[in-house]
């Protein structure tokens, strides 16, 4: 075959993707900081950042997907090339998603498009024969791929399992430990006078959870079950084992820090969120470690228990081997129609890259909205009708140095404790994302984090004073504490919250990123959104004259009610 039934495509497709990656506008994740893809990718591979995931090991893609066609090679050179004019329905259906992915600011589309992209081009050019030696190479593709907004999917569900399998092995062996939702606190002893947290106190954070160990384990688990697994459920088994022993490498990581802040004290082991100790950085390769050794030795064992009849490196078994021979005898198979049929198939491709660019040109970005929906300034008093005391004076409430040091600096805060003289609390917070709009996240993940359990959900409608009415969403949350009697007891309180940007508010994350996205899409409009909470405990356990859960849910959607219209604005 001819240099024009390789090179010509190649080089086609390399500035389609140039054009995709490198000079369109993509809006990267929940921000609207005009960044093209390509760029933005490239930032998140090489500037890992202590406060977030590391994906460095994005950077070994490329090299392995290179391996894998080189290897490959001879396999695709006898495929029968022959080029699925059904592929361009794939390719446009690409670029439309990321089109989409792109008006709509969402990372993720966009990542997904150009590797339905790739998929579509391989099928158009040289056909499902050429694809089939490439499948495992594209999907290796998918690793390079950042997953920084999956906290809630992934790392969160990881945290709660790592801290509660650490607590039981720690209280199994023999070191006495309580866990409060993330955080793991060593016991009390009233014998020495110890307080609860007073040997050590470790909070499992994303890095502890397995999230940022997590995916380089999986896409090494892939490449060497590929290579050196012959048989498929092998393969898919020692895929699989990553999850589970990623887990466990980070439960192991957890009892050496432990038992690290035991012997040598808290400095040496763990040191601090801005400078962690040499111990504290050696304990997370532990991880690795043990994963690739379990993994490694999985794949021993499976290989020595099942041994395949006949493998070579891809895989091959002696019982395929004749279907594979068969297929890749092509002396009767039509060959790839050379330069004529990769000009015409190129010159589409040039002509969808043109009309890409003219989308990039003639786009406008799209306009956040300069007006919020609410004013960041809270009433220094609240009087709530048919309440005894029901007169709310408000003072500031300090927003933490961990928010400070996360959320974006542009994120901008309102937030008070209201109390009356019955001793009735309210906290409220109002939460106003800037440019970047990842300041907006569920409240479900950081309420478990601190110790809370979602006991129960509910949308509750309340009237506010102003005439008009709104939804919000409750949160029925629980959690243990220990009281100034060392005696454990269960603290219930209600979690209401909304989300607001200008004549809009809601209380479903769905339907605010429907929204943002719709309005981007088809009115280029993005909007400034704020998240507003309004929190109180239900105080019948831990006072006689405290309120029972009917009353504080009445408290606080009349307290709602009247403080709503001092800041949020109305559609």
């Amino acid at each position: 075959m001819s240099s024009h039934g390789w090179l010509v495509p190649i080089l086609c497709s390399l500035f389609l993707l140039g054009i995709l990656l490198i000079l369109f506008p993509f809006d990267t994740g929940y921000s609207t900081l005009r960044n093209p893809l390509g760029q933005a990718l490239w930032t998140t591979w090489t500037t890992p950042t202590p406060d977030a995931q590391d994906f460095t090991y994005c950077l070994f893609v490329p090299l392995m997907v290179a391996y894998l066609v080189y290897e490959k090679r001879s396999e695709i050179m006898r495929a029968p090339m022959r080029g699925s004019n059904a592929a361009i329905g794939w390719i446009c259906f690409a670029l439309l998603l990321f089109w989409v992915g792109s008006r709509a600011g969402k990372q993720y589309v966009g990542c997904a498009a150009i590797q339905i992209l790739l998929a579509g081009i391989i099928f158009w050019f040289w056909g499902g024969s050429v694809f089939r030696p490439l499948l495992f190479a594209w999907a290796i593709i998918a690793f390079a791929w950042p997953l920084p907004f999956v906290d809630s999917v992934v790392a969160f569900p990881l945290r709660m399992i790592v801290s509660h399998i650490a607590n039981v092995a720690l209280n199994l062996i023999g070191i006495a430990c309580v866990q409060n939702g993330t955080g793991l606190f060593s016991a009390a002893d009233p014998a020495t006078g110890l307080q609860l947290g007073d040997r050590f106190q470790i909070d499992i954070a994303d890095p502890c959870s397995g999230i940022h160990s997590l995916m380089p384990l999986l896409m090494f688990s892939a490449f060497y079950s590929f290579f050196f697994l012959s048989r498929r459920w092998q393969q898919w088994t020692v895929f699989i084992s990553a999850i589970p022993f990623t887990i466990l490498g980070n439960v192991v990581r957890i009892l050496l820090l432990v038992i690290g802040s035991l012997t040598w004290g808290t400095s040496f082991a763990l040191g601090t969120n801005a400078s962690p100790s040499w111990f504290h950085e050696a304990c997370g390769y532990v991880v690795f470690v043990v994963v690739l050794g379990l993994e490694c030795l999985l794949g021993f064992l499976l290989s020595r228990w099942y041994p395949a009849r006949s493998a070579g490196l891809s895989g091959e078994t002696s019982a395929t081997a004749p279907a594979r021979a068969k297929e890749e005898d092509t002396s009767s198979v039509p060959a790839f129609d050379g330069a004529g049929d990769a000009a015409w198939r190129s010159g589409i491709i040039l002509v969808l890259a043109m009309v890409m660019g003219g989308v990039y040109w003639t786009s406008a970005p799209p306009n956040l909205s300069s007006e919020a929906g609410v004013t960041m300034t809270l009433p220094d008093r609240v009087q709530v009708p048919d309440l005894t005391g029901g007169d709310f004076f408000g003072s500031k409430a300090a927003v933490s140095e961990a928010e400070h040091t996360i959320l974006p600096a542009d994120t901008e805060f309102a937030r008070k404790n209201y109390d009356d003289f019955h001793g009735h609390n309210i906290f409220f917070s109002i939460v106003l994302s800037g440019k970047q709009q990842y300041t907006i996240h569920p409240p479900q993940v950081c309420l478990v984090a601190q110790g809370w359990n979602i006991v129960h959900e509910e949308n509750v409608p309340v009237h506010l004073s102003s005439g008009q009415d709104l939804v919000v969403r409750n949160l029925t949350i629980q959690r243990d504490v220990i009281d100034s009697r060392k005696q454990h007891r269960s603290v219930y309180a209600y979690y209401m919250y909304w989300y607001v940007a200008d004549g809009i508010s809601t209380p479903s994350r769905d339907v605010r990123n429907w929204v943002s996205s719709w309005d981007r899409i088809l009115h280029n409009r993005d909007h400034r959104w704020a998240y507003v909470i309004a929190m109180s405990l239900i105080t019948e356990s831990t006072r006689p004259d405290g309120f029972n859960a009917e009353q504080t849910r009445k408290m606080l959607a009349d307290f709602i009610s009247q403080i709503v219209p001092t800041f949020q604005r109305q559609g």
